[in-house]
């Protein structure tokens, strides 16, 4: 028996890729990293202008991206932006559902109704309706595609005081499994990553107290903070050739904390 030594490619030129929440932070990494290997990118996020500074940084790169603004918690406009990108590139391959808000860190007896609202119309609802509409584009296209939900380390521990976020991303790690299921037949692959604790702007109340950041850190066997490139560069695995038969898994991006 022969042996293929072709290697898989990271080459994704042809590729139209929504990034949502990417105006900054790991999304616009990710962003970045799919430009870099040749996607066209949608720039996804709440505010126009947001959108076109995030634009502006990869085209000073030589990357093909556009930005439109859309709210994932509106079905509506998240119709909206699969529309522009169809009559713009022709065609969406990817989805990286990456839109996400929280809190700051309460007891569930200080949690209000608005607060729960607040986060669940993003991370759970927006998530799941702007998976559904995409999916069922990519199903209308009949190219297939790859959808790679961003969950948490909070949605598969239990930390004390992330209730609300925590619920929701754990939601995010069971809905992943039910839409790779139901849209394999499509050849839509669904994945997650759950990051754990990542050097961003969502980081930085909870790493204010030393004391606090001191724990945090000892929880993590390779005693650093991830980096948005290291979220980035999982996902980037994730929408490749070289993940061609993984569909509904959720791979931690933790330093090891969940080991």
């Amino acid at each position: 028996m022969g042996f293929n030594g072709k290697l898989p490619t990271y080459e994704l030129s042809g590729k139209v890729a929504i990034v949502t929440g990417a105006g900054k932070g790991i999304g616009y990494e990710v962003a970045g990293v799919l430009a870099a290997a040749g996607a066209k990118v949608v720039i996804a996020d709440l505010k126009q202008e947001i959108c076109d500074e995030a634009v502006s940084g990869l085209k000073s790169e030589g990357f093909d991206a556009i930005g439109i603004s859309a709210d994932v918690s509106s079905k509506k406009s998240v119709e909206e932006l699969a529309e522009k990108t169809v009559s713009t590139f022709g065609s969406i391959d990817i989805l990286i559902n990456n839109a996400g808000v929280t809190i700051p860190e309460s007891p569930i007896f200080d949690v209000t109704e608005d607060q729960w609202d607040f986060v669940h119309n993003v991370d759970l609802k927006g998530l799941y309706f702007t998976s559904q509409v995409i999916a069922e584009k990519m199903k209308k296209l009949g190219n297939g595609g790859r959808i790679v939900n961003l969950t948490s380390a909070a949605g598969i521990m239990t930390p004390k005081y992330v209730s609300v976020y925590g619920a929701a991303k754990a939601a995010v790690k069971h809905l992943t499994g039910i839409m790779a299921k139901e849209w394999a037949r499509w050849g839509i692959n669904v994945n997650a990553v759950a990051p754990g604790y990542v050097n961003t702007d969502m980081l930085k109340p909870m790493l204010e107290n030393e004391k606090n950041a001191q724990v945090v850190l000892k929880s993590i066997p390779m005693r650093r903070y991830g980096e948005v490139r290291d979220v980035a560069n999982v996902i980037l695995f994730l929408v490749t050739e070289a993940s061609n038969y993984l569909t509904g898994v959720v791979i931690p991006i933790d330093g090891g904390m969940m080991a």
